[in-house]
């Protein structure tokens, strides 16, 4: 395949996310053809044949696009904070999967603490909170079932995405500090902007409507 032949490729995360981006999506000119259930071709057709759907783990989202495989990407704001160091545009704000990044723990966490072990999978966002409330952390990375963490005595605290705050309930933790609103964002690679600008704007401006 020759470079201008190549497909414009919109990369969108497994799960949550797509679940809600996709009925968005659906709503545009840029609407899925292929079932994503039932079709098991990596490059999903759109009623746009130029325009392609790429769906991968969310925490591969901003390698795609920094690296150019993908010209657009949907992701949520807490693994770009994790991936600040990569080269992307953040776009638009899609106002979907909104939520919450907080430490959550024993009501008494932050009496008389100078140093905490804490169970997250978002390691330079919780160093970067708990520096900033003078305290030192050890993080202990966990991609998943942080919630149980300071139960079995891994950690004194976890941080981690909060919706309603069932769960942390349900295991004995309580949100004890807000860190930041989180949702999903479009990106976009920094040379897809100069050499696909006019596509791009039609799908940003499609998915604002």
């Amino acid at each position: 395949m020759k470079v201008k032949d190549k497909p414009f490729v919109l990369a969108l995360p497994k799960g949550r996310v797509f679940d809600d981006f996709i009925p968005v999506l659906q709503d545009t000119e840029f609407a899925l053809k292929d079932d994503p259930q039932n079709s098991r071709k990596m490059l999903l057709d759109t009623k746009r044949p130029e325009v392609k759907i790429l769906v991968i783990r969310g925490w591969d989202v901003p390698t795609y696009i920094t690296s150019g495989a993908a010209h657009l990407g949907v992701v949520g704001k807490d693994i770009l904070k994790e991936k600040e160091e990569e080269e992307f545009v953040e776009l638009a704000d899609l106002g979907i999967g909104k939520c919450r990044l907080s430490l959550a723990g024993n009501e008494n966490l932050l009496l008389g603490s100078s140093k905490l072990k804490i169970a997250t999978k978002y390691p330079k966002a919780a160093t970067k909170f708990m520096e900033s409330i003078g305290i030192q952390a050890e993080i202990i990375y966990l991609h998943g079932a942080q919630e149980i963490a300071p139960i079995l005595g891994l950690s004194d605290a976890i941080i981690d995405l909060v919706d309603t705050g069932k769960t942390l309930k349900e295991n004995g933790l309580e949100e004890i500090k807000f860190i930041s609103d989180i949702s999903t964002r479009l990106i976009a690679n920094k040379a897809s902007l100069k050499t696909q600008s006019k596509l791009i704007n039609e799908i940003k401006e499609a998915l604002s409507k």
